[in-house]
């Protein structure tokens, strides 16, 4: 009895031993076992580990108990196993240490039965081993006794020890089983009914920051808590100025390997809480240490300790509650001498005024350069468009002479009528940099009806309903150029069967034109591109020096089947 309260003395101390849970997992029991290994895993852990094995097939605990050095390697030649009630949720056991061993303990707050048994035990070694039961690491209901049965159920193929079915609601058992010639090979079981156990402090001590050193005390009796609670050890008026603290370790009476749960809340001055997380979710040491850097800022805290069910803490009026409140530090402020102002401030004004004056130097210089860049852009515009215009005349009386030539005098009245309004438009919008798109169409059109009298091809022009073509405005005679292109180019050799597509829509705030033909097309590495089209590229790459903001894009894309022209105006449409 002397040995069994020494062992059962260091059970209940409650030492933390590092434990992981191997197999299949689950969120219920449902109908399993929880087998403890105690060994090495993958040459890394060394201790308890649970096993989660169906108990229609508890034959597999048996491979545990084989050793393969690179895989695993048992410490014991037997393994205990435990079956809960099916309806519980999954209880990983938490470990308790003795002097030399691990055991696990299940705490079951349902009050149902665990039955254990002992896979490694069987018909040759039964002899060998012996077990007992401890009551509340006090009684001994069953001392050092042999082994009850060997049973073969749950899916075992062959014997193994049937150790007993245990339930003691409110209680606490030890079920341990040891090998009578080695005692070193031992293993044991902790039930844990017990419903009672609230979390109960013991006292809190302080490491406080004085004349820049720390001392570490209890709070009893120091100048940051005066009431205390002569029941539960809880101060009332505890509160503490910002960075006095570097931390706080509270110590709580033995509760003998049951989890707690610590966590922290904020109260605002609404006395709204803010949870800020658990300090730790599954304590089963009886004191923990807190950070000061929890509670470096100033407010009202709560430290909420709680019972854990399942490792889910139990409703919070189970709890017990640890108020305190964080002062901030008060403000020291040190009138500076009135020299070091005048110093200051001079430095100030003159690096300001230095900053202002290169500021305002490099704002000038950039507006004029800008400016002289916008000029030369404009002249070398107006230079295009000097070139176009002729140009485009050039052409148009040279189809009115093949015509004349032609004897098509009908047809050349017609054509010298659309030309006489074509070049009326054409000069009046010579002084314009900017036409609306309804003006552009109406020139596009009288100029296609031209063409079409000589060479009999199909047009359309489309724009998109969306669009306001009496108010958006794009460079005049944009298009003109990559038209004529495509008709003299392109389809003038299809004559009926040409057709030509004019596009205008919208794309988010982008304007796209897009004209298409189904003519022979164009290599782009040949010069057989119009003269016109060349002067409008160019006429691109000036607009885009004058419209940073707007860009436009020209894209070719010339094909045997005909040739496809994208001219996208960015941010066109406001």
């Amino acid at each position: 009895m002397k040995n069994c309260a020494l062992l059962l003395f260091y059970l209940t101390l409650g030492i933390w031993c590092p434990m992981s849970s191997l197999g299949q997992s689950t969120d219920k029991q449902t109908n399993i076992f929880n087998f403890q290994y105690n060994g090495v895993f993958y040459g890394e852990l060394n201790g308890i580990s649970t096993v989660h094995i169906p108990d229609t097939a508890i034959y597999q605990a048996l491979q545990w108990l084989n050793v393969k050095p690179d895989y695993k390697t048992p410490n014991s030649p037997i393994m205990l196993g435990v079956k809960l009630s099916p309806n519980r949720p999954l209880n990983i056991p938490s470990p308790i240490k003795s002097l030399s061993k691990t055991y696990s303990s299940y705490f079951i707050s349902d009050g149902s039965a665990g039955v254990v048994i002992a896979m490694g035990i069987n018909k040759n070694n039964i002899a060998d081993y012996l077990y007992r039961v401890v009551e509340n690491d006090s009684t001994e209901l069953v001392p050092w006794s042999k082994i009850p049965a060997l049973e073969q159920k749950y899916g075992a193929k062959q014997p193994y020890g049937f150790i007993g079915r245990f339930q003691a609601p409110g209680k606490l058992i030890l079920v341990e089983v040891r090998n009578k010639r080695n005692f070193n090979i031992r293993d044991g079981i902790i039930f844990d009914w017990r419903t009672n156990l609230k979390p109960a402090l013991q006292q809190i001590a302080i490491f406080a920051r004085r004349k820049g050193r720390l001392e570490y005390g209890s709070l009893k009796g120091s100048e940051f808590a005066k009431k205390f609670n002569p029941r539960t050890n809880i101060p009332s008026d505890f509160k503490f100025t910002q960075g006095d603290l570097e931390h706080l370790q509270l110590f709580f009476n033995d509760h003998f390997g049951l989890p707690f749960s610590i966590a922290l809340r904020r109260i605002d001055d609404k006395n709204e809480k803010t949870d800020l997380g658990f300090l730790e979710l599954e304590m089963l040491e009886n004191s923990k240490t807190i950070q000061y850097n929890h509670f470096d800022y100033p407010g009202k805290y709560e430290i909420i300790v709680n019972r854990m069910d399942d490792y889910d803490p139990l409703p919070e009026k189970e709890a017990l509650r640890i108020p305190f409140e964080v002062l901030p530090r008060p403000y020291k402020f040190k009138k500076p001498h009135i020299e070091v102002v005048i110093i200051i401030a001079v430095v100030i004004l003159i690096i300001g005024g230095i900053i202002f004056l290169r500021y305002h130097k490099r704002s000038k210089e950039r507006l004029q350069k800008s400016a002289q860049e916008k000029q030369l852009a404009s002249l070398k515009l107006k230079s295009i468009r000097s070139q176009l215009n002729p140009h485009f005349m050039f052409n148009a009386l040279t189809s009115i002479q093949n015509l004349i030539n032609k004897n098509n005098i009908e047809e050349a009245n017609f054509y010298l009528s659309k030309f006489a309004g074509l070049t009326r438009q054409v000069l009046d919008s010579n002084n314009e940099e900017l036409i609306s798109l309804d003006e552009e169409v109406k020139l596009l059109n009288d100029y296609l009806q031209m063409e079409q009298l000589r060479f009999n091809f199909k047009y359309e022009i489309l724009v998109d309903e969306n669009l306001n073509q009496a108010n958006i405005e794009i460079p005049a005679m944009l298009l003109q150029p990559f038209v004529e292109n495509a008709v003299k180019h392109g389809i003038s050799g299809l004559k009926e069967l040409g057709t030509l597509s004019i596009k205008m829509m919208a794309d988010s705030n982008d304007l796209l034109l897009i004209i298409e033909d189904n003519g022979k097309g164009f290599s782009e590495k040949e010069d057989n591109m119009g003269y016109g089209l060349k002067l409008s590229e160019e006429r691109i790459t000036l607009l885009n020096q004058l419209y940073k903001e707007q860009p436009l894009s020209l894209h070719l894309k010339p094909g045997n089947t005909g040739t496809l022209v994208t001219i996208r105006l960015s941010n066109w449409i406001s």
